[in-house]
């Protein structure tokens, strides 16, 4: 694997452009309607935002969106289940963590598929502060659309990806990324690692100790979308 160092505004750039010149047109898309006009695509940033992937997602969004893409940006922090649920096995099980935060049903049926099918979604569920419902109003459905959802344990969670942009950060950096009341979730990246194998499953890898000089392989001449 091959990593190419990058300013942090040209790795905005060229996930922008690879999403628009290698997903996009490799995705397995849904003609919709009569005039065929294309479906959804869903492309993860597997990582957490306390590592940068909430404002990388952000970011590359916006340029997508400067360049007349319809973009819907979704975080799964948003989609958690009530507290009740995810802690019933206790607040620091790392096989919850992974597999039972993240209410990947709703995810699916209220933002993934309606985003492929060109409907109308919702982008949030439960604020993950005040455990409460987010009482979001459907927004209209685009063909074409191109969902950014942003969050940790992407493999874990089972969703239905197109390609997935990976942030691979080291322990110490990710040790001192994550708040105290979330330190536990360590053990958690080291069995994601593990367990899941991200690693040879992300379309594109970034080298993400250190934001402001990364390093991505699989993206700067080469790459592919996930078929």
């Amino acid at each position: 694997m091959r990593f190419i160092p990058l300013t942090p505004a040209r790795l905005v750039e060229e996930l922008a452009a690879w999403i628009r010149t290698t997903v996009l047109p490799s995705a397995v898309r849904p003609s919709l309607g009569t005039a065929g006009a294309p479906g959804g695509t869903v492309i993860g940033f597997d990582g957490p935002a306390e590592v940068g992937a909430t404002d990388l997602a952000d970011q590359v969004g916006e340029v997508l969106r400067s360049s007349g893409c319809p973009v819907v940006r979704a975080s799964t922090t948003w989609w958690w289940r009530p507290s009740a649920l995810r802690l019933e096995l206790g607040r620091h099980d790392l096989d919850m963590l992974m597999t039972g935060w993240v209410d990947s049903e709703a995810l699916t049926r209220e933002l993934i598929g309606p985003v492929r099918e060109g409907l109308p979604h919702l982008t949030r569920l439960r604020d993950p502060v005040s455990d409460r419902s987010v009482r979001q109003q459907y927004s209209p459905g685009r063909p074409g659309a191109v969902l950014l959802l942003d969050g940790p344990f992407l493999f874990a969670a089972g969703l239905q990806l197109d390609a997935v942009v990976g942030l691979e950060v080291g322990r110490g950096a990710l040790g001192r990324a994550l708040p105290p009341d979330r330190a536990w979730w360590a053990a958690g990246f080291e069995r994601y690692r593990d367990e899941y194998e991200p690693l040879g499953k992300w379309d594109v890898v970034l080298a993400y100790d250190h934001p402001s000089a990364p390093a991505a392989a699989g993206l700067v001449g080469e790459g592919a979308g996930r078929r």
